[in-house]
Order: C-alpha cells, then sequence, then structure tokens
C-alpha cells in the first residue's frame, strides 16, 4: 500500500499544497494518529481545491492520474490499471485489470476462473477483475515522477471546471472589472477568469479604464489550446435584451416579450415588444412610471438612444411602427421577396430616413423587410425613377433608401427629436420625467417610445 500524507509544508510537490508519499502501512513525521493523518490529508486536498477553484473530488481524480503515470514510467508490466485513494488517510493502490477466462493465454492481461474464485466465488466469466501491483518501492521516486503529471491534471481540471462555470451563463449579463486596455482588445476580469473584448465587440465612443467596473455580455464561451478563452460585449444587441429583462419584471414573468433587437452601438436601439395580456400596454410598462425603468436602462448605455416599439402580427403595420418617430402613410408590402414599399409625406421623408439612413436601417434589421421610402406627393413615374438605392447589406438584411434627398435634409435629420412621436414632450406634464417625454398623442405614429 501507498500512502499520500498531506505534511505541511515540507515538500512543494504541487503549487502551493504539499503531498509526500511514504511506503508502508506506518505513520511517521510525528503522524503517530489515523485522525491526525485523515484530518491533514483533507485539510491539504481542500487548501488545494480553494486556491483552484476546483472541487475536492477534482484534486482527487487529478492525484490518481499522476499517481497512474508515475506507476506506468516505474512498471512496464501491466498497462491497464487504475489508482484508488482513499478519502480519509490518503491511502493510494494500484490495481491492475485482468479479464476472467477459462484458461490464461496472456498472464498480464488475463486470470483464471480458478484463481479469480478463490479471492470472490461470484465472479462469472468474462467479468474485470482487478488484483493489487502496487509495487513495495513505489514512495519518493514515484512522488517525484508524479509532480509534473499532477500539474497538467490540475490545469486541465481548471480549465475544465471554468468551462463548465461558464458555460451555463453564455449570453448572460455578467460584471466584471477592467484589467488591461491593450490595442486588440480590453481585458476584463469575471471572477477569478480573465476575458477578452475585442475591438468590434466594443461601442465606439467608450473610454475603458483599468479598474473601471462594467457590465459586458457573455457572447462566447471556448475552448482552446491555453485553456477556456471568453469573450465578452458592450456592442452585442442581446446586451440590451438582458437589461429589458432586468429591468422589467412584466417581461421576466412573461407578461410581455420582446419580439426584436435592432441596434447600432453607441448611437440607437429600437426594441420590439409584444403584451400577452389584454389590457397591457407593453410600451408604457418598458418605459415605467415617470420613465424610471427605461432610464436605469439608458445610464447603462451611455449616450445611445433608445426606441421601444410596439409589435404587429400585421407586417404592415410592424414596418410603420419600425420606422417611428415618422408617420407613416400607407405600406406596401411584398411578401414574396420580403419589400416594403413605405409612403410619406413630404416633411416625413427625412425622419423616416433618419441621418445617414440610421432609422430604416435599423427598421429595415428588426423587421426583417428591405423598406423603401417614398415621398406620398411624388408621380407615381417618378416614384419608379426615384426607386431608391441599397445601402450595405446589415446582418443579411437590406434597408432600401431614397438617398437622392440624403443631401438636401441632412441639415433637417440633425434636429430630430429625441422624445419621438407617440410620447410628446411637455412642459408642466405631470407624467413626465427630467428629460424624458412621456406624452401621449393620436397624432403621431403609435407603439413607439425613443428616449
Amino acid at each position: 500500500m501507498i500512502q499520500l500524507l498531506a505534511v505541511h509544508p515540507v515538500a512543494n510537490l504541487v503549487g502551493t499544497a504539499h503531498f509526500f508519499c511514504i511506503c508502508g502501512g506506518a505513520v511517521t513525521q510525528g503522524l503517530t494518529k489515523e485522525a491526525s493523518v485523515r484530518s491533514e490529508f483533507l485539510l491539504a486536498l481542500q487548501q488545494l481545491a480553494e486556491e483552484k477553484g476546483l472541487q475536492v473530488d477534482a484534486v482527487l481524480d487529478s492525484l490518481r492520474t499522476a499517481v497512474a503515470s508515475a506507476y506506468l514510467e516505474m512498471e512496464a508490466e501491466y498497462q491497464d490499471v487504475d489508482v484508488e485513494i482513499s478519502h480519509d488517510t490518503g491511502e493510494a493502490t494500484v490495481y491492475a485489470n485482468k479479464i476472467v477466462v477459462e484458461t490464461v493465454s496472456d498472464r498480464v492481461k488475463e486470470i483464471s476462473l480458478a484463481d479469480a474464485q478463490s479471492y470472490d466465488e461470484s465472479v462469472p466469466l468474462g467479468e474485470i477483475f482487478q488484483i493489487d501491483v502496487t509495487p513495495p518501492n513505489f514512495g519518493r521516486i514515484a512522488t517525484q515522477r508524479a509532480r509534473q503529471t499532477m500539474q497538467q491534471a490540475l490545469r486541465d481540471a481548471e480549465r475544465l471546471e471554468i468551462y463548465s462555470q461558464f458555460i451555463e451563463h453564455q449570453g448572460e449579463i455578467l460584471v466584471g472589472r477592467v484589467t488591461r486596455v491593450e490595442a486588440r482588445g480590453v481585458f476584463v476580469e469575471v471572477g477569478r477568469t480573465e476575458s477578452v473584448m475585442p475591438v468590434p465587440e466594443q461601442v465606439p465612443g467608450e473610454f475603458y479604464r483599468v479598474g473601471q467596473r462594467l457590465r459586458v455580455f457573455l457572447a462566447d464561451v471556448s475552448q482552446v489550446g491555453r485553456g477556456t478563452q471568453l469573450r465578452v460585449s458592450r456592442g452585442h444587441p442581446d446586451l440590451v435584451r438582458r437589461l429589458f429583462e432586468r429591468e422589467v419584471p412584466e417581461i421576466q414573468n412573461g407578461l410581455v416579450e420582446i419580439m426584436g433587437v435592432a441596434r447600432d452601438a453607441g448611437v440607437r436601439t429600437k426594441v420590439a415588444v409584444r403584451s400577452m395580456q389584454d389590457g397591457l400596454d407593453p410600451v408604457g410598462t418598458c418605459v415605467g412610471m415617470r420613465g424610471t425603468r427605461i432610464q436605469n436602462i439608458l445610464r447603462e448605455l451611455g449616450q445611445e438612444k433608445a426606441e421601444i416599439i410596439e409589435w404587429s402580427s400585421d407586417d404592415a403595420t410592424y414596418v410603420a411602427n419600425a420606422l417611428s418617430p415618422a408617420r407613416v402613410q400607407t405600406v406596401h408590402i411584398g411578401n414574396d421577396v420580403r419589400v416594403a414599399d413605405v409612403f410619406v409625406h413630404p416633411d416625413m421623408v427625412s425622419l423616416a430616413i433618419g441621418r445617414e439612413g440610421l432609422n430604416s436601417r435599423l427598421a429595415a434589421k428588426l423587421t426583417g423587410f428591405r423598406i423603401n421610402i417614398r415621398d406620398v406627393s411624388a408621380p407615381a413615374e417618378a416614384r419608379g425613377v426615384a426607386a431608391p438605392d441599397e445601402l450595405p447589406a446589415v446582418d443579411g438584411i437590406k434597408a432600401g433608401v431614397d438617398v437622392g434627398v440624403a443631401e438636401d435634409i441632412a441639415e433637417e435629420t440633425a434636429k430630430v427629436v429625441t422624445a419621438g412621436a407617440g410620447y410628446e414632450g411637455k412642459s408642466g406634464d405631470s407624467t413626465g420625467a427630467a428629460g424624458l417625454d412621456l406624452k401621449s398623442s393620436s397624432d403621431d405614429a403609435p407603439g413607439m417610445v425613443e428616449v
């Protein structure tokens, strides 16, 4: 038998916890009582498990792997072996696995039925039978040989533990602390693990400093050669989705559902919601009393604006709502090609398109339609000639806008009111809040609030 005794702090076998191998059954080094052996061994296991962030069983598995590797280096006869280690005393035994046969042809891999039944009469043919093959000199030398294997096994266990811990939280918001800011990305410490936020996942205009605490979206958890890699994001659309889920209890309870999020990180976001209960206003629910809920979300998003629109099962209504704050005259839907021709008054063209096509682009992204903005006052033949050019594809969806008037309306689009249609600001309105316009107007586009 081999005894693995925790002698603290005699031999530094693995990291900061120390294991010491002794041959035979006698306990030396001043540990003369079995209770002392048990307490010292468990103490070392628990200390190592806490320092590495592992379970005690994972540390024992690493120890078994190390002992088995050391045995195979010393003994070439048996290759199929298992190691058992006592949880209480650290006693370790090496067993060779043999198949029970009638007549032995390979004594290394097989054992006769008669020999096996001399130990256990119930052993049948074909069963795997284990015999104790622990060598008498399997002591300090084996321990030193096991050192590197033990370290590698612990590193592998750490990687697996980190992966198992974070894969369950993929797609959620985590709170971390910025540890490094480099050209290739921002490194954020999440718990005891460092994650990376690449440049494409950052929000343009946001500045990050060492020591800053951030809420980040865990976008991806992957296993690479050097361990588990966490990729976090501040620009992911689902960050906004999770913020709404956290701030709006009705979304958590299933009374309000988020149907889609379209985001240009750092600039503007559109969120489509619908009510799952009759009589419940989904837009007002997300805004909250005096705008408290939406304000909490906006504080996390910084300078980014957010619009909440009402989702509709009718495609024409949904597209019209998505183009808020512009008031839409009519919408013609081509379902076969997923194209929506939207007709608006001349004074609404610039508002429907938005600065640099942002409003129509986000609406297209949200609805899944290619949106063409048309001036309702233009002659029919002129509308055909002035068919809008295509903007670059955004996440596989193209937004069409009449870019011919873009230069003429650039100045006007810069004056788009942040309150938006459907929530008209008014001084003295008792329902309003500072910086947030909440008064409803039936003349404006329905189902939308922009902050």
